[in-house]
Parts: structure tokens; C-alpha cells; sequence
């Protein structure tokens, strides 16, 4: 049974495409000998044919749609309630790191991918009445660092990764947390740019969506999220959130999220047994667009194809860190 997409783009970022096996050298005594020539005449140098230059690389770019969340406040908390919200004035700029991890599994087999460090600046570009930011993210730097049971060494990945220089982020993020499609450009890319950022489209973190109205400390709210991974398999994330501490001007909120599916068809395969789970948890500050964020989310599912099965795991996590200046 043949890998699903959202697989092979993890394959082609790790370099782990196979070869084709060369042919054996005839053995010696097997080999044809010329027939003599009777009247050898010189034959005159051909020039090399001329090749056009490559045409230079144009940027690649792709676009994540924008995800669909419902929110429901559960509880409202108690004490003081207030506004729990994103916010960054126009024109400000704030130094993070995007810390990305990503393990997929095809029954038994593993694929293990080492930490993608993304170092960049944040800009607002503009922020509406209400508090929506247009933002751009620009990527200043990369790295990887080692997981346990990757194949790939971080050495090896940072080449991959030096594909992302010149990186763009750019999108829109309301002051409650709804997110408009996001933009990741490179202007002028290297070779596998393209899959390199299929694999940071899979893993790059989604902050939560917060209540619209005021909350105090313990309060409970419900999101639900209709998602597609790669683009293709289409899951439900129910996320209950609780406000867990409130201290000045920073607000602390812990996630648990629950994954199902629909049964659904991707290319010749029948994908059913939707289901996962996993854990977020955020720090929200006053004046700052990206909170301290962290969260692991892992996916199951079993993809039919006539006579055969497979089960499938995906495991991402995601860490947002903002950075001092």
C-alpha cells in the first residue's frame, strides 16, 4: 500500500527519496570488442552543444487558509473579569522563536525529523479599531536541534533548513485570536525550498481563539476548529481552555483538544478511525502580538486501500518564544 502525500513531503525534506540501484559493470571477457576499422580516417572535434542558462528560481510561495473556530464560554470565571486579549500597537516589533517538531508513523516504520528552529522578527503593519493586526514575520535565522530516534542528524537537517533563508510569515490576527490565511514567501529560493516549506505548513504552531467577552480567573471555554492537515485529511479539533492564573498583565491559559473525522477519501486510499489528542499551553502578555505558547498534538488514523490497511500517527508539537530584544 502506497504512502499517503502528507508523508512524502516529510520524505523529500529529509532527503529520503531512494536512488535508483545502478547497473553492474559487465565483466571483462563479456565485454564487446570494436570491429577493426580498415581505412580509420580522423574524425574532427565536435563542440560541446550549447545550453541555454537555467532560468532563475521565482519565489515560491504557499498559503494556509484560514481555519473555522466557534467558541463557547462554559464558565465565566470568578473575581474581576476582563478582556483577555492579543494585542501589538502599528509599527511595533517583537524578536521570537518558532520551535517546531514533527514524527510521523506508518505502523511500525517512524519517520523522526529533529526540532525546526525558526529565529525571526515580528512587524505590525497596521492595527484596525478593533484590535485586528496585520503582521509579517521575518526569518532571521535557522536551526535544528537532536530528538531521540531521528534518522537525521541536525547537521544534516540545517541543510534542509538553509532552504528557508529570506522566509516570510505574514497574515492577519484578530485581538481574540481568529486568524485570517497565512502567507509563507521566499523571494529567491534554493533547491527543495518548496518541500521545506510544506513541512513547516504541517507543524507551524496555531495560537487559541480566545472568548469575546470578559473572564476571570477559572474560566472555562469550548473551541471547535475545523482543520485539514496537508490540505487534504479533514479533522475536528475540540479544545476546552480554562483561564488557570491572572498576574498583572499577563494571563495564563491551559488547553486539552480532542481529534475526530469523518470517514473520507484521499487519493485511491479510504481514511476512517479519525481520532488523538494533546495538550497547549499559552502566556499571554499586554502589548505583545505572539504569547509564550507550547502544545503537542497527535493524529491517528487507518487508510484502506482494496485489501489492505494502514494505521497512521502524526505527532507535531509547537513552541512560540518570544525573545528580548
Amino acid at each position: 500500500m502506497r504512502r499517503l502525500p502528507l508523508f512524502l513531503l516529510v520524505a523529500a525534506a529529509c532527503g529520503g527519496t531512494s536512488k535508483p540501484t545502478q547497473t553492474a559493470p559487465l565483466p571483462e571477457d563479456s565485454k564487446p570488442v570494436a570491429a577493426p576499422t580498415t581505412d580509420p580516417k580522423p574524425v574532427p572535434p565536435v563542440a560541446p552543444e550549447a545550453k541555454a542558462p537555467a532560468p532563475a528560481p521565482g519565489p515560491v510561495e504557499i498559503k494556509i487558509p484560514a481555519q473555522q473556530t466557534t467558541v463557547k464560554v462554559v464558565s465565566g470565571g470568578k473575581g474581576k473579569k476582563e478582556l483577555v486579549r492579543y494585542t501589538m500597537k502599528p509599527g511595533a516589533k517583537q524578536a521570537i522563536e518558532l520551535a517546531m517538531d514533527f514524527t510521523g508513523k506508518q505502523d511500525a516504520e517512524a519517520q523522526i525529523v529533529p526540532t525546526i528552529v525558526l529565529v525571526g522578527d515580528v512587524a505590525t503593519t497596521a492595527v484596525d479599531k478593533d484590535g485586528n493586526a496585520e503582521y509579517t514575520v521575518t526569518v532571521t535565522g535557522t536551526d535544528a536541534r537532536p530528538v531521540t530516534g531521528a534518522k537525521v542528524t541536525p547537521d544534516q537537517f540545517k541543510l534542509v533548513l538553509g532552504t528557508l533563508a529570506g522566509l516570510t510569515i505574514g497574515g492577519t490576527l484578530g485581538a481574540t485570536g481568529v486568524a485570517g490565511d497565512v502567507t509563507l514567501r521566499i523571494e529567491k529560493p534554493h533547491e527543495h525550498a518548496a518541500e521545506a516549506l510544506d513541512l513547516i505548513r504541517l507543524t507551524l504552531p496555531t495560537l487559541p481563539v480566545l472568548p469575546k467577552e470578559a473572564v476571570g480567573v477559572g474560566a472555562k471555554w469550548q473551541a471547535t476548529t475545523i482543520a485539514k492537515l496537508a490540505d487534504q485529511l479533514e479533522v475536528t479539533h475540540v479544545t476546552d481552555y480554562e483561564l488557570v492564573t491572572h498576574k498583572g498583565t499577563t494571563w495564563t491559559i491551559k488547553g486539552t483538544t480532542k481529534v475526530t473525522g469523518k470517514d473520507q477519501d484521499i487519493a485511491a486510499s479510504k481514511v476512517s478511525q479519525i481520532t488523538g489528542s494533546g495538550t497547549s499551553e499559552t502566556t499571554i502578555a499586554d502589548g505583545a502580538l505572539y504569547p509564550t505558547y507550547k502544545s503537542s498534538l497527535e493524529t491517528q488514523f487507518k487508510a484502506s486501500e482494496q485489501d489492505q490497511a494502514t494505521v497512521f500517527t502524526l505527532k507535531i508539537g509547537g513552541a512560540v518564544t518570544p525573545k528580548t530584544p
